[in-house]
């Protein structure tokens, strides 16, 4: 029934019309809510943490530079080659060990190779994979690293960077988890041979590669007033592991046959997401809007005081007209 006077229930409509804005403000905010959204630096304690933890463990973070890789350089020669050299000299970077959008080798891109330019001599990406689109959402909306926020450009031209480095770099395939030269005998969690039969192996995991201190810590800089997901301590693939939408075919799961993989036409939902809830938002407005007239139209009538009247049949002078009928003389005329 809807509230009419005395005012003293007056506060039902307003019981009434708080529930429903509530819940639609918390449709908004559940999302952030699930992935614990934060900012880094409140995720991170320093460019170690971050590096090691959101990546699950596919690098270790190194501060001599003479035993580290780099995500990016503008040498050029690659500073990694060196690396390579004196980390793994029985290592073969002629060939991309990672399998899943690589090349099988890494060959020399045209001048249309732009955004992941220090590997364009040799590079195991094409232009293709490597545009920063298709770097952000080939594997699907739940590896969008911006899922907590737009990130700053200083913030965002790292996670291309790692990307980047991912995508094209032959030296990372060099600690491929299952079947990479590096992996330590004494190390458990990897092993130099890769057995497809085992259902625990992939070919696209890294294990533990080593990268400079100073590059992760120049990361968390530019990102300190970001905010990224703190599922798991800011773990990536955790954080991939809470869902946007019911399709868990549509990104890619710590499974040993690798990530599934979205189409490059594929385009980002978030701004689909943002129209859909001021959609929501809007008509219930409208609704609330609606009921609340309603209960008004009600409520004037219920005190004798109707909003509209029936037409006055027998004024003098007034006729009904031809086309009508009597059930049309008692449609409701507005005062």
């Amino acid at each position: 029934p809807c509230p009419c006077p005395p005012t003293s229930h007056a506060h039902r409509s307003r019981a009434t019309t708080m529930p429903v804005l509530s819940l639609l403000l918390f449709a908004a905010s559940v999302t952030a809510q699930d992935l614990g959204c934060k900012k880094f630096t409140d995720i991170y304690a320093d460019g170690t943490a971050l590096c090691e933890n959101m990546w699950g463990g596919a690098f270790k973070v190194v501060e001599n530079v003479s035993e580290a890789y780099t995500m990016w350089f503008f040498d050029d020669v690659n500073p990694n080659d060196e690396i390579s050299q004196r980390l793994n000299p029985d290592g073969n970077t002629s060939v991309c060990n990672l399998q899943y959008f690589h090349k099988t080798l890494p060959t020399p891109e045209g001048d249309d190779f732009t955004e992941c330019h220090p590997w364009k001599e040799a590079s195991c990406c094409t232009a293709n994979v490597a545009n920063a689109t298709n770097l952000k959402i080939s594997y699907g909306e739940e590896y969008h690293w911006d899922r907590c926020g737009t990130l700053s450009p200083a913030c965002e031209r790292f996670f291309v960077q790692e990307a980047c480095f991912y995508e094209c770099s032959p030296h990372i395939g060099l600690y491929r988890k299952y079947g990479g030269s590096a992996c330590d005998a004494a190390d458990t969690q990897c092993s130099t041979v890769y057995n497809a039969s085992d259902s625990s192996h992939n070919t696209w995991q890294v294990h533990q590669m080593p990268i400079r201190k100073d590059y992760c810590d120049s990361w968390l800089v530019a990102c300190a007033n970001d905010m990224f997901c703190s599922a798991d301590n800011g773990d990536y693939f955790s954080c991939a592991r809470v869902q946007p939408t019911p399709e868990p075919t549509s990104f890619p799961t710590m499974s040993p046959t690798g990530p599934t993989v979205v189409e490059n036409n594929t385009t980002s939902d978030d701004s689909l997401s943002g129209g859909i809830i001021a959609l929501i938002v809007i008509l219930a407005v409208v609704a609330v809007g609606l009921v609340g007239l309603m209960c008004f139209v009600l409520c004037r009538e219920k005190a004798g005081k109707p909003l509209f009247k029936p037409l006055d049949e027998n004024k003098a002078g007034t006729s009904m007209p031809a086309h009508a009928s009597a059930a049309d003389g008692h449609r409701p005329q507005a005062v």
